[in-house]
């Protein structure tokens, strides 16, 4: 008898461990997601209702999005389908139309997109096109003056309250590539260095409450 219960338990221990946790019950804390009144990053599958039908379904591995995560219509069909790995976009990423037609492929490294595969739409080669028009000449066209070069705008720099995010900064949902800098509180400068896709980068300067640089490092 002890046995048989000491089974029913593993195996209701287990079904719960299976769950998929709602994705509403997770809090965005820094970039990082959590439960509600925990005080560890998540780890386990989740998902997402819209109305009652799923939205997108996934792996979040301590507080990141993790793993292939699938994402539909409101009809239930595939919408988009990728892996992230640390919580951005890594790999091909396939979509399909509404109407379950393979469509464009996106191809991501470290949450930046590179380019498209392609399209499943064929393209028409111009030799299969046949026209009746007459053919006419064109005239030689007066070669356009060289455009002028502008100067390459420097990015603005951003204070580091608005970045979001643990150990990969996000701006506005995008790992931030630019200038940063940190305020005290009294207003003298705190820090200022450089992010790369989200990663601090090059030469980051630490400065003391009176101005003085007190540290210097390379990334």
């Amino acid at each position: 008898m002890k046995k048989i219960c000491f089974f029913a338990l593993l195996l209701a221990l287990s079904g719960c461990a299976a769950k998929k946790v709602n994705f509403d019950q997770l809090q965005d804390r820094n970039g990082l997601y959590y439960l509600v009144n925990d005080d560890k990053p998540f780890s386990g599958e989740v998902v997402s209702y819209v109305a009652g039908r799923v939205e997108f379904e996934g792996e979040v591995k301590k507080g990141l999005r993790e793993g292939i995560w699938t994402y539909y219509y409101p009809s239930g069909q595939k919408k988009s389908e990728g892996q992230f790995s640390d919580g951005l976009k890594e790999g091909t990423w396939n979509f399909w139309k509404e109407n379950g037609q393979p469509d464009l492929s996106e191809i991501y490294k470290i949450g930046k997109r590179l380019g498209n595969e392609g399209s499943a739409e064929p393209e028409v080669k111009k030799d299969s096109i046949v026209t009746t028009e007459p053919v006419v000449e064109k005239k030689p066209e007066a070669k356009p003056l060289p455009e002028k070069k502008e100067k390459p705008v420097k990015p603005k720099t951003l204070e580091w309250e608005r970045l979001r995010g643990g150990p990969v900064k996000y701006l506005d949902g995008v790992p931030y590539s630019g200038p940063i800098v940190k305020h005290y509180r009294e207003g003298g400068l705190e820090l200022e260095g450089h992010f790369n896709y989200g990663h601090r980068s090059g030469k980051w300067i630490f400065y003391d409450r009176f101005g003085n640089i007190r540290d210097v490092r390379y990334y």
